[in-house]
Parts: C-alpha cells; structure tokens; sequence
C-alpha cells in the first residue's frame, strides 16, 4: 500500500511538469536554394529543395545564363524526380510526372524531353495525383481535380493528347484511379452513381458514341468486378457471382433487360458490400478471394454447376496479425493456391509493415517487409515486385522465394518494363533493372542496372564545359547529355576537389534572405562590371509575401476505433505527428491502439472519462466533477500505456461552460476549442467531400478542424477520417500551413 501511495505521488509530481509539446513543426511546401556553381562563360548551376507534405523531399539541378541586370533565359531542370512513373506506347516511353511537370523518356533512343513543365518554381501545395494507364500504355485514366475531393474522370490518348470526359463528377484520390482495364486494353471499367459502366476507348473519341445507358453492367461500385487473365471477368451483384465476356458487353448492353448482367457462376453463402468489400479471381475464374469490411477472409472455390453456392476453402479472420489492416492485394501461384498481401500499421512499433499470407487449411505468415510501397505484378504473372528497408525486391509468385534485390538508394516508384526488368526511380536515379529469372535456392540475382537519367542533384560541378554529378555514397560519376537531356556514366573521371565557384570575372552570386516567406530563401546576383547591380535570379523571391497563417487538425477518439488505423497512415505519409483526443470509453475499449498511438510518437490528451454531453441538463456539473473525470481519464490512460496525458483537454463534443473550462485549468489543464463537422452540417450535406470545401470555406489563422474516428451518428453520411489526406491538402492548398494545437490552446 505504501508504494502504491508513493507511486501515485510520484506520478503526480510527473504530471505537474509534462509539456503538452508536440514531436511536429509547421508543414507546409518549403523551397529553398542550395549550392551554386558559376563558370566563365556565366553559366550558373543551381540546386533548388522542395519539401511538399505526403511526397518525397529532393533536390532538383537547374541550369541558367546571367546577364547584366536579368538572366538570360528560364532556368533549364537538369533532373527529373519520378514522383510517379507510367510505362506508355507499348514500351517505347516512360512517362516520368513531378510537381515540375511530366517528362518522357523515349526507350529507343533514349531521350529525355519534357511534354510539359511549370514556368517557375511551384512553391503551392502541389502533390501528383495517380494516373492508370492501359496494359498496352496507349490509353490513360486520371482525375483532374475541379474540387478538394471530386473531380473529372478523363480518359487521354496518349499518342494524339486528346481528352475525353468520362465523368463530371467522381470521388479523388492520391491511392488509385477507380477504373479497371481488361488485359488486351479493348475495355475499360468504371462507376457512376452506384452503377458500372464499359467502355471502348477508341470508340470514345469517334463522332458518334453509343449512350452510356446501353453501356451500363449492372449495379455496383469498381469493387464489384476483377478481370481474369483472358477477355471476361466476374461481376458481383449481391450474393450472385457473374461471368462476363468481353465480345458480349455490347449485346448485352442493348439487351440487357432481355438477357440479365451476364452468366451466374456461383452464389456467395453472404451479400457483397460493394461499398466496403474486395476480391479477386485467379486467371481461369475458378478460385476467388473475397476480403470482407477489412476483417473477414474468404478462399472460395467456383463449382461446375452456376446455381450451386461456391465452395468455402477457407475463412480467415484478421484478428490475429497484430496491427491494423491497411490494404490488400492477392497473387495466385500457379496451382491456383492464393498469396494474400496486407499492409499493416503495427500496435507495437506504430510503423507500417507489409505481409505475406498463404491461403490454404490455415492463414500462414510467409514474409513480413518493412517501409513497403506496395507490390505489382510482372506482365507475365510470374513474380511480383515490392520495396522494403531501401530495396527492391523480386519473389516468385508460386514458390514465394526471391529472384532478384536492387539496392543502393531509397525507393520512389517503379514500373514493369518486361517480364525480368524495371525501370526503377529512386531518391538519387532512374534507372532499368534486369534481372535473372531463373535464381533459385533463394539466393537473389543483383542483376545489371543502366542508369537513365538522375532524379534529383547530387554533388555537382562544372568541370570545363561539362556538367559533372557524383555521388559520395556509391562513387559513381555522371556527366549531363545536352542533346538527350540524360546523364552518362564517366567511368575514367580523375575526381577533384568540388570546389564550386560563385564568381567569376562579371558576376557573384550568393544566398540572401526571401521577402517572400514561401521561400526559405533567395539566390542573388552581383554584376561586377560597370554599374554594380543586384537583382533577384528569381523575381518573385524578392516580393514581399508574408508566412502563410496557421491552422491545426485534431482527432476525437470517443468510442470506436474505427478509421484509426487510416489516420495513422496518412499522418505518417504526410510526416505529421498528431494530437489525439482519448475518452476514457475509447481507452477501455482499445487498449492495444492506445498503445500504438504512443509508440507512433503522437500527442494524446484527454477527452474526459466518459462521452455524455455534460452540459445536457441531465446532471449537475461542479468543479470537483471535472477534476475527478479527467483525473480518471489520466488513470485509464497510464494503466493502457505506462505513460502521462498530456495537458490539453476538451469537453465530450466540444460542448462547455466557463465553469468547465475554469475547472480545467485548476487541474493543469489547457482547454483547446475545435471546429468539428456538426458545426458545418448545415452548411453542406454529411458527404464528407462537401464537409472539405466547408471547412476550407471558414478557415482562419488558428482555427483547430476536428476529425473524429468511428462512424457517424448518421449512417447514411461520408466518414470524413477516408479523405484526411484530402482534407490535409486542402487545408495547404489554401496557402496555410499546419501546426501544433499546442500553439492555440487556452493559456
């Protein structure tokens, strides 16, 4: 009895001295100027940083000529960083997109050349978006953002440029295109308004098209359908399982009142959700995997007979992987047995993890990788490729043992070039990756890779009238290609010293500060010949712009857990640490993700013990009620976690009188007022993309947007914590920069 007295003494001292301070510092996308190199014939080479929140942070190399008081011409990019890369045109061009613009790099004469760029340094929030092109690279789908979360559905011909509106209005995303191509690129999928549609995209930019209303499959979201290896797919509507080919789409388009969605295959022993629910088929349609509202695996086998209900192999329930379940993908071995891929965000470590599952009599573990970007499958369907801990690796799909290993810098993207090649884009180069198939006995084949071209600057210098870069790490030498825009290997350089020159005989040029605060700074430059003159190399540095406002977002864990795991993901994508708000039912309920938020490195603070509305009129609140409930909350807390609350606070939904917020501030507590969706609701209607643009619309220096886990009250609304990485750019869209609740809680 005496040590636990004095353990809750000691605690209460602990207490008395936490700093409710943040892990985080302000986000928003910072441009800075780096090293310089300025040769004799006023060539200057120059790095520029970007750091845009949920992309990777690089260096881009530019090239510029000074004049007397201005440059010359625009700066050149000498680097090209793959954000996102495409493979398009059968092969022949890798498409390269950054938030510079988009480059091809044509594979038959190996050139660089940018189809568009920007005319400056973009210093908004500017973040690629995804693009699905078609198996045969002629065809591309993505949206064009025409709001925070919705946008256009366009389909491109890549050849001619030309464009075609599929859709107004469709959802946007950073994850995926929601459209499918069948494999010979003939038929493409997608969803309006709760149905599905085909589509021919050759057909789409004749004069004369067949309406949409004679093209529609059924029912269904782009989750309903999974294309096999051949030219059909299955389509779910409810608990029946369709086969539909391709060459009957048409007919049964026209007809489809006469001759039904397609050809029952088989009947599920429960409904398809195809808001919530995935699956896949293997390539003849004779297995399927069905992952049911991120918790229930199902291997199920198709009978011979379409009236029979599919044969249940197996059901696995995600209860047992240790962490939060964050996406999904499955490869087939050749024996038609299923390999489940699943990210996962760990309870212990916090971190995402990437694994692989073997489908047969029980769920096996059979690999477990850390930091992965996802895996694709070759074209041939052989091997699948996936990153993990600054590699890239390739395993065969049947056996599940590795093939090949690239290493040597940290991963961006990466794209099939052919059944045992990758163009691979890392942090330093682009390069394409061969390697040999037929490693076995586990051991990995190195392969040989050729570097295309750099992605961002490494150590660079003018040596004579070459354009020299080298990296440190690998010892490797390159020299700009003027006339393919690449970089060579220099196998035989003799290294010097990279002693870079800021002036020459007519100009100096140095780093000062930036008037405008979207800039960390600002190159200048100094005519020494003549009239001695400054001006700015870009412009717009030296415009006075002040730093942009400041706005928070908080997280309301009252009950459920739902969404959390979709949170923590998207804070760690976009390098953010959070301020949670627990409530003591939430602690009792998930201890285990109490635990992860901890470890993840986020801020918790307190929410009460309990989720009633305390100004209801149901109760007589005093000051001692207060203190009591978030001293309890404090016990709740440390019991789940072994650590403190921080000092920060809010009523149960955000719903307070001054004698709770003064009875909050005798216990040491800061109260902290949020702008949370039921403020907006009549505003904008509960889809949460409406609920964005109203929250954006009522943004100001300070402001705390609330996003809460679980369902809301109203089922029939949108769960806001799905589009938080949509919020997040909206929010520095707008020019603001995210911050610290601390910096605005009650003192």
């Amino acid at each position: 009895m005496f040590y636990g007295l004095l353990h809750k003494l000691h605690r209460l001292v602990v207490r008395a001295t936490v700093t409710a301070v943040a892990a985080a510092f302000p986000v928003f996308a910072q441009v800075s100027f780096g090293a310089m190199d300025l040769n004799s014939d006023n060539a200057l080479l120059f790095s520029v940083r970007q750091s845009v929140p949920g992309s990777p942070a690089y260096s881009s190399l530019f090239l510029t000529h000074l004049g007397k008081s201005a440059i010359e011409e625009s700066p050149e990019i000498l680097t090209c960083f793959p954000e996102r890369m495409e493979l398009l045109l059968d092969g022949s061009c890798l498409q390269v997109r950054n938030r510079y613009g988009t480059a091809w790099y044509s594979t038959v004469d190996r050139q660089l050349s940018w189809i568009s760029s920007a005319n400056r340094i973009p210093v908004e929030y500017t973040r690629t978006g995804p693009a699905c092109a078609s198996p045969d690279g002629k065809w591309l789908c993505f949206v064009r953002q025409t709001k925070s979360s919705v946008g256009q559905l366009i389909l491109q011909n890549v050849k001619t440029s030309e464009q075609h509106v599929l859709i107004e209005a469709v959802d946007f995303s950073y994850t995926s295109v929601p459209v499918k191509w069948s494999p010979d690129s003939n038929v493409l999928l997608y969803e309006k308004n709760g149905m599905l549609y085909f589509a021919s995209p050759a057909d789409m930019f004749k004069r004369v098209q067949l309406s949409e209303e004679y093209r529609r499959i059924g029912k269904g979201s782009i989750n309903s359908v999974s294309w096999s290896g051949g030219p059909s797919f299955l389509y779910i509507d409810g608990d029946i399982v369709y086969r539909v080919r391709e060459n009957e789409l048409y007919t049964r388009g026209l007809y489809a009142a006469l001759v039904g969605n397609g050809t029952i295959v088989g009947r599920l022993p429960v409904l398809f959700d195809a808001a919530n629910d995935r699956f896949w088929c293997d390539v003849d349609e004779s297995h399927m995997v069905v992952i049911s509202d991120d918790k229930i695996v199902s291997f199920y086998t198709i009978m011979e007979h379409g009236y029979d209900f599919v044969k249940i192999n197996g059901i696995y329930p995600l209860t047992g992987i240790k962490g939060s379940p964050l996406g999904y993908n499955v490869f087939w071995t050749a024996s038609h047995e299923p390999m489940l891929w699943l990210d996962v965000l760990s309870y212990d470590t916090g971190h995402k993890a990437g694994s692989v599952y073997a489908l047969s009599d029980n769920m096996s573990s059979v690999l477990e990788v850390k930091d992965s970007i996802g895996a694709k499958l070759s074209p041939d369907r052989r091997h699948v490729a996936f990153t993990g801990e600054s590699s890239l690796h390739v395993y065969n799909v049947t056996s599940w043992k590795p093939v090949a290993r690239l290493s040597g810098e940290q991963i961006s993207s990466f794209v099939w070039a052919s059944p045992n090649s990758l163009y691979v884009g890392g942090n330093k180069t682009v390069r394409l990756w061969r390697f040999d198939a037929a490693a076995q006995d586990g051991r990995p084949s190195a392969g040989t890779a050729r570097v295309l071209f750099l992605s961002s600057s490494l150590d660079f210098c003018w040596d004579g009238g070459r354009i020299i870069s080298y990296d440190e790490d690998s010892q490797s030498v390159y020299m700009y290609d003027n006339r393919r825009h690449t970089w060579n290997d220099v196998p035989k350089w003799q290294r010097r010293s990279f002693e870079r020159n800021e002036k020459n005989g007519r100009f100096r040029v140095f780093i000062g500060d930036a008037q405008n605060k979207r800039y960390g700074n600002a190159i200048f430059v100094r005519s020494l010949s003549g009239t001695v003159l400054t001006y700015p190399l870009y412009e717009e540095t030296d415009v006075p712009v002040s730093s942009p406002k400041r706005a928070s977002i908080v997280f309301d864990a009252m009950d459920s857990a739902e969404g959390l795991s979709r949170i923590l993901a998207v804070l760690d994508e976009f390098g953010l640490k959070g301020t949670f708000f627990l409530n003591g039912e939430f602690i009792r309920r998930y201890p285990l993700e109490t635990r992860q938020l901890v470890m993840a490195g986020h801020t918790c603070a307190s929410s009460f013990f309990s989720t009633a509305d305390l100004t209801g009129g149901d109760w007589v609140i005093d000051s001692d009620f207060i203190k009591r409930g978030l001293a309890r909350n404090e016990d709740e807390f440390f019991a789940a976690t072994g650590k403190e609350l921080a000092l920060l606070w809010h009523a149960p939904w955000y719903h307070v009188t001054p004698l709770m917020r003064e009875a909050g501030a005798q216990a040491g507590y800061r109260y902290v007022d949020a702008f949370g969706a039921e403020q907006v609701r009549n505003m904008r209607s509960g889809v949460s993309g409406d609920l964005i643009d109203a929250f954006v619309a009522t943004l100001k220096d300070g402001i705390a947007i609330s996003v809460s886990t679980g369902q809301s009250k109203n089922k029939n609304e949108d769960r806001l914590y799905e589009k938080l990485d949509l919020l997040i750019a909206a929010v520095l869209d707008s020019g603001y920069t995210l911050a610290p609740v601390q910096d605005y809680a009650e003192r």
